[in-house]
């Protein structure tokens, strides 16, 4: 292990590979590089020879497919490599004067990886990550740098002498977590840019193990809701016992359109005792134990991605965003709990016998057979409890008070989302909708799994602490 930085993309630069099976590219290749562009795609670039031919089949444009292309690879040492989901979409023939040179390719892809088939097996395994900041948080623990430099200077190669020097550089930041959930041990390290070249706000995972993918999945999503933060996946590095490399996976990274580095970072509920942007460890590994173990129950896969992309909306559209998070949230919720919330206003019984009678009233109507079709096909649905009413169920089950502030947006929410217009002049109560909606979801995230005792108003002056069950204050 070199340094804590993303190993797949310097092994597969600087490990001697050919590609043995070039999939879609054109081939012979003559040689090969990978990066990440602006956006954090994987862009593999290759050179080929000029009479380069490729077996890549065409596709129409505007076809809606999977792309399991792929390419394999093999270094001198015996490595194995991958590269799936490939995407070439840019040839380009470099000539001088009369004759071609070569020919460079631009693909995108997916997934690259590394394995070592011989490798011993893997002890640790690191997640690694962008958007994770070092600032404006204090984090619990520190991590130490001992940088270690041998001079040696020969004075006459046969006869003389060899003058030796030893220097030590010390260096400690405060930048990392040491957290257990579900008996696994991990360490949130928030890293210097220095450390990745390129880097905005690089940072990643270290577990002591090698849980799988899965819980890998369940712990980001859990420290995203934990933080505020949307954290941008990189991939993969598995290690042996010495550190040395067993496998690598980087993937092309999705960052909500490089918007997730704008998005302000507010934490859901507070995470110390003392300062509003202290992590403590206590406070930060219940969050994530209640989010991983919520994470199926609850489907937190779709729910952060529904709550970040509120986040990054404009305020237009936001409200229409955080309602769906929030609807999103409920049913995943009276899903959980059948018997807690009630779903209709009418009993099965009642509704039986009303349901025939408005049929009767429909067929009997002096309105179109149009009509009276379109009436009928919306009997299936108009014993179902509105959203509003759902809403003020759900949290008087969870024993939560529904704000006025907090209902006028959520009246409002369905405004964005059927075109209309923010009013001239009611600027910042569309802004402070976006607030309130994103606090209401905080609200019934952090009851439903249990993961605080209280919110960060982030709607009133002052970012109050509140109890779950006390809704920010109207603001006349």
């Amino acid at each position: 292990m070199r340094e804590l930085t993303e190993e797949c993309l310097r092994i597969l630069n600087k490990g001697f590979f050919e590609i043995t099976d070039p999939g879609p590219l054109h081939q012979p290749i003559r040689s090969f590089s990978i990066r990440r562009d602006e956006k954090l795609n994987l862009i593999l670039e290759t050179e080929a020879a000029p009479n380069a031919t490729s077996a890549a089949v065409d596709q129409p444009p505007g076809s809606v497919r999977l792309t399991t292309e792929r390419a394999l690879l093999r270094s001198v040492g015996g490595l194995e490599g991958e590269f799936f989901g490939l995407v070439p979409y840019s040839q380009h023939r470099q000539s001088q004067g009369v004759s071609e040179q070569s020919l460079t390719e631009l693909t995108q892809v997916h997934i690259a990886k590394t394995n070592n088939p011989s490798g011993a097996p893997a002890l640790y395994v690191i997640d690694w990550l962008e958007n994770l900041p070092q600032s404006p948080y204090m984090w619990p623990a520190a991590s130490d740098v001992v940088t270690k430099t041998i001079t040696t200077r020969r004075i006459s190669l046969n006869d003389g002498i060899t003058i030796t020097n030893d220097t030590e550089r010390f260096s400690s930041s405060r930048n990392c977590a040491k957290l257990t959930v579900d008996g696994i041990t991990f360490y949130v390290c928030a890293l210097d840019e220095k450390d990745r070249t390129g880097a905005i706000k690089p940072g990643c995972i270290v577990y002591d193990g090698v849980p799988d993918e899965e819980f890998r999945k369940k712990v980001r999503t859990g420290l995203s809701f934990a933080m505020g933060i949307y954290l941008v996946d990189f991939g993969t590095t598995h290690y042996d016992a010495e550190w040395n490399v067993v496998s690598t996976l980087a993937r092309s990274a999705y960052s909500l359109r490089r918007h997730a580095f704008d998005i302000e970072t507010l934490q859901l509920a507070p995470l110390g005792d003392r300062f509003l942007n202290e992590l403590g460890a206590r406070q930060l590994t219940r969050a994530i134990q209640a989010f991983v173990t919520a994470f199926d129950v609850l489907d937190l896969a779709n729910l952060h991605w529904a709550f970040w992309h509120a986040c990054a909306a404009p305020p237009h559209i936001a409200p229409a965003h955080f309602g769906a998070a929030i609807e999103g949230l409920q049913s995943a919720y009276t899903k959980a709990n059948p018997r807690k919330v009630r779903k209709d206003w009418a009993t099965q019984d009642e509704w039986k016998a009303l349901r025939a009678a408005l049929s009767d009233v429909i067929a009997s109507a002096d309105v179109s057979i149009e009509a009276k079709v379109a009436l009928k096909d919306k009997l299936p649905t108009f014993n179902r409890i509105d959203q509003r009413q759902r809403l003020k169920d759900v949290m008087a089950t969870l024993k939560l008070e529904l704000g006025e502030d907090e209902d006028a947006a959520w009246r409002r929410r369905n405004k964005a989302a059927h075109g209309a217009p923010i009013p001239q002049g009611q600027e910042l109560e569309a802004i402070r909708d976006m607030k309130l909606l994103r606090g209401l979801f905080q609200r019934l995230l952090l009851r439903i799994t249990n993961a605080a005792d209280q919110y960060i108003d982030y709607a009133s002056p002052n970012h109050e602490h509140r109890p779950l069950s006390q809704p920010p204050p109207t603001i006349g």
